[in-house]
């Protein structure tokens, strides 16, 4: 079985249909398939299977030339001395370890249908509601540090998804789904990081090396999409009708506040941001997703890190009044330049 899955990584387009079918051809784990079919339909089954295997077995790192990225196994040469490395047979173990908690989640509903929420709404391929609980640096794929997670950020974040992401439920579906690729962009892949010691381009935060600044574990992303998403719904003059239409049916809780750029304090407009969602120029926008503190900062500030509390909107202007600094040195920065204009009367 170790065999197919090496193979699987070798063909120029990678395919999980050879290791997918000698897994279940397997008596210890084709007995799983009539036991889920209970839950699940047949497509819903093997997509979730499918899934547990991807991050089982596999990892998607970045090439050398970090250009692009590749699917390999844990256990491979590229993967020694790496702390994403995991042997084959520990992998099984870890496969095995949660098809024993997806049997369990079966006789609980409400999981049941987290996970046909997950399966039927992913923004990336092979999306699943399975985690680290802690960033290790050593050894971070085991099974004593993995597992499913139900918290309810990730059901708020998957049905707020699914009511935007359906056309019959609004007028703005061309908005949300451009939104959406570009927060699940931002929220879960890596920026790209052609220099220093852990390069990267575009990996899953959750697959970078775990000392890297652009790690992530998989609920913090989530929390990120919750986050972004709902801070468009408080942009001023986001649409009446769909903010009645949110209150009534999500988890959207609307406050009297709008969302801010946090440098400049500026209301974000909803119109401009809807504006250049669908006519977009090349190289030019006005708005962006940036960290409240530089995330090379991890381990300095107690909200540093790819994070909800630390991330938002960010306007154009005030990213690069930002730059690299965090909000703190940036607003120090401003009140001393308004100290300097007083002192030279500039203004009162």
């Amino acid at each position: 079985m170790q065999e197919i899955f090496n193979q699987s990584v070798e063909l120029d387009r990678f395919s999980f249909r050879g290791p997918f079918q000698h897994v279940f051809s397997q008596p210890s784990h084709a007995r799983y398939l009539n036991d889920l079919r209970a839950a699940f339909t047949q497509r819903e089954l093997e997509d979730i299977l499918r899934s547990l295997l991807r991050f089982a077995f596999y990892i998607e790192p970045v090439k050398p030339d970090v250009k692009s990225t590749k699917f390999t196994v844990r256990w491979s040469e590229r993967m020694q001395d790496d702390p994403r490395y995991c042997s084959y047979d520990n992998c099984l173990i870890v496969f095995d370890q949660l098809l024993g908690e997806l049997e369990a989640a079966c006789n609980d509903a409400e999981r049941v249908e987290i996970l046909k929420l997950v399966i039927a709404h992913g923004l990336i391929p092979y999306e699943i509601n399975v985690d680290y609980h802690q960033r290790l640096t050593q050894q971070i794929h085991r099974a004593d540090n993995i597992s499913f997670f139900w918290d309810e950020t990730v059901k708020q974040t998957y049905l707020l998804r699914r009511y935007l992401l359906n056309p019959a439920n609004h007028g703005y579906i061309t908005f949300f789904r451009e939104t959406y690729s570009k927060i699940a962009t931002k929220a879960f892949l890596t920026d790209r990081a052609q220099t220093g010691v852990n390069k990267t381009n575009r990996e899953k935060r959750w697959e970078c090396h775990p000392e890297s600044v652009h790690f992530a574990i998989r609920r913090e992303c989530l929390a990120i999409e919750f986050k972004l998403v709902t801070q468009i719904c408080h942009f001023r003059d986001f649409p009446a009708e769909l903010r009645q239409l949110l209150a009534e049916n999500t988890s959207v809780i609307f406050s009297d506040d709008f969302t801010r750029c946090p440098i400049t304090l500026e209301p974000i407009l909803f119109e401009n941001f809807n504006n250049e969602i669908l006519n977009p120029m090349h190289g030019r926008s006005s708005m962006q997703v940036g960290h409240i503190h530089p995330l090379k900062a991890v381990g300095v500030h107690v909200h540093a890190g790819h994070t909800a509390d630390n991330i938002s909107w960010i306007t154009s202007v005030g990213n690069r009044i930002q730059g690299d600094l965090s909000v703190d040195e940036t607003r120090r920065m401003i009140y001393h330049i308004i100290e300097n204009y007083r002192q030279a009367g500039l203004i009162n």
